[in-house]
């Protein structure tokens, strides 16, 4: 079974084995609100690599009328999601199955 979780911008094949959400591996199915990014049962398609980028860039923004602070932690949010979307560029699999 394959869960969409939108707010993390993410599919999950779930497999409870391998599920970080749930560390006591007795539930059958995610706790979506529980998301963890290096979890192994995470997949991206290449619209959420491009949705995370927009939401980086939407931080971007918001960090530039905020004080200096909150917009650190802003434009940090912002690399972290960059970096996800650039991960999923680097480790993607393409129809022929080989990286792209």
């Amino acid at each position: 079974m394959v869960y969409d979780n939108p707010h993390a911008v993410v599919l999950c094949h779930y497999k409870r084995e391998k599920a970080l959400c749930h560390r006591d591996g007795v539930r059958d199915t995610p706790s979506l609100d529980r998301c963890v990014p290096g979890c192994g049962n995470i997949a991206r398609t290449d619209q959420q690599a491009a949705q995370l980028r927009e939401r980086a860039t939407r931080l971007e923004s918001q960090a530039a009328s905020v004080p200096q602070p909150v917009g650190d932690r802003l434009r940090a949010s912002a690399a972290r999601l960059r970096e996800q979307a650039d991960k999923h560029d680097r480790t993607r699999i393409t129809l022929d199955g080989s990286p792209a």
